[in-house]
């Protein structure tokens, strides 16, 4: 008969404020009878997470939850209805619909796969929730075929990254946006003997559509067919306009709305104000003028699919097709440090995954 498992987790009971994640001891229930125990080593960093944890994410939780979205780790106790020898010990990788900021945690079969042998555990932590996130934007609703035009907002992170090794296996041509000239250094260092693959700085915004064009005429192209867009405010109707007849621009970020800060509502009453100002200026459209434009605005937030299972497994069996090399992580912090890597992929300095790590004794 197995134990409850002692544990650590990061919960919050009060959204709004980075300081109301708390570190926490925890006490896990046995697995359920179809779910496996995993000793988890790395969790993955996700921008839903920032969301979750300011209280500006509808699927948030409304009572205390522990944030995170993906992990990976070692099965180290199955439930009674689980194939123990097939289990018990393997190196695997997964997501959770939250709870993933833990040392331990529960999870179904259906949402862990085994790690690949030649990953690490923080790349394996790194790829599930931003290489399904890029597969099913440019697949599922961008009806990507080889060698179509594609723009790649945040290229240099997790989902822009894993973006561009998908586009790479349809040999298409993709201009990737950046907000640090250090970061164009990393892409190019990868794809820079590529001709398909151009890369640029998203600011100034007042002139990226002139500046993205540039890089159009030069690879002989007139407009995208697929626009993936992470960030919004300045840059969506650029975007719109830079996509072309029949073509799809995929929403699936706001960067852009952030908050820079905590959102506790009185000593932050100012990032509060500017956070309201982006709101009521985000973008609005004309469906008629869609239908005039003959081009598509599809937003998608993945999290939504987490219980259509076989859908799910099945966007995972595509995308493991490809054969991808393993993800970039940028960035790893010890576990106990959550508050200083949520802050540094909050500032958008990040390049590729920020990854925390646990230790156990």
């Amino acid at each position: 008969m197995l134990e409850p498992q002692p544990r650590k987790v990061w919960a919050i009971a009060h959204t709004g404020a980075l300081n109301n994640l708390k570190y926490e001891d925890d006490l896990l229930p046995p697995p359920p009878s179809d779910n496996v125990r995993v000793k988890v080593h790395c969790i993955g960093l996700n921008f839903a997470d920032i969301f979750a944890i300011l209280g500006v994410y509808s699927a948030t939780p409304k009572e205390k939850f522990i944030p995170g979205l993906e992990f990976s780790g070692v099965v180290e106790a199955v439930g009674e209805n689980v194939d123990e020898k097939e289990w018990l010990g393997k190196r695997v990788y997964g997501v959770t619909r939250f709870g993933g900021f833990a040392t331990f945690i529960n999870t179904r079969i259906v949402y862990i796969k085994e790690t690949p042998e030649r990953w690490t555990d923080q790349q394996a932590c790194a790829f599930l929730a931003q290489g399904m996130t890029a597969f099913y934007a440019l697949k599922e609703l961008g009806a990507l075929k080889p060698k179509q035009t594609v723009l790649v907002h945040s290229a240099a992170g997790g989902v822009g990254l894993l973006a561009l090794a998908i586009l790479a296996k349809f040999q298409a041509k993709a201009i990737g946006t950046v907000g640090d000239s250090s970061k164009i250094d990393v892409l190019n260092a990868k794809y820079g003997d590529d001709p398909n693959f151009s890369f640029i700085l998203r600011d100034p915004a007042r002139d990226f559509e002139a500046r993205a064009k540039n890089e159009l005429r030069k690879m002989g192209e007139e407009g995208f067919d697929i626009v993936l867009d992470s960030v919004m405010g300045d840059w969506f109707w650029p975007n719109y306009r830079l996509t072309k007849s029949a073509g799809r621009l995929i929403v699936f970020g706001s960067a852009s709305l952030t908050p820079a800060g905590n959102l506790h509502p009185i000593w932050n009453i100012f990032s509060w104000i500017k956070l309201a100002w982006k709101y009521f200026q985000r973008p609005k459209f004309d469906p008629m003028q869609m239908i005039q434009d003959n081009k598509g605005i599809l937003g998608f937030n993945l999290i939504h699919v987490y219980h259509q299972e076989e859908r799910l497994n099945s966007v995972f069996d595509e995308l493991s097709s490809l054969e991808l090399d393993p993800p970039l992580v940028g960035h790893e912090f010890p576990f106990e440090q959550v508050h200083e890597a949520i802050q540094l992929l909050q500032s958008g300095k990040s390049v590729g995954k920020v990854v925390l790590n646990i230790e156990h004794v």
